[in-house]
């Protein structure tokens, strides 16, 4: 839950990982967690975001289809399935991140080295 208030998974913090939308700090600001915690660690990110964009474009699809039967309207409808193709992934860039870090947080829990380098990167 705390993901997707895009605050850390581990601390709760609202000085999280983000920068800006697209942007992100190494470390959270208050636990000093790292969010890239081993190679390849974003492609689960982009995963997440990719599986929630295309149940976001079922659902909108299959909304569709029952408020227009039988008579659909191709063009309107292919058009705002584009539109919803390109806005959805941007809406959710950072819930994504935040909520793959949490799962992988669960999955994976941090060891105690990885702890300790976090207390020490944190910059009070």
């Amino acid at each position: 839950m705390r993901a997707m208030r895009l605050r850390c998974p581990w601390c709760a913090s609202r000085l999280t990982f983000l920068r800006g939308w697209f942007r992100r700090h190494e470390r959270c600001r208050t636990c000093g967690l790292r969010w890239h915690r081993e190679v390849g660690f974003e492609l689960g990110a982009v995963t997440m975001n990719t599986v929630v964009t295309f149940g976001a474009l079922t659902l909108l699809m299959a909304i569709g289809f029952v408020a227009t039967a039988p008579d659909i309207p191709v063009l309107p409808f292919v058009l705002g399935l584009a539109v919803a193709a390109v806005l959805v992934p941007i809406a959710m860039y950072p819930f994504t991140y935040t909520m793959w870090l949490a799962f992988d947080l669960a999955v994976h829990p941090p060891e105690q080295a990885e702890l300790d380098a976090a207390r020490s990167a944190v910059v009070h």
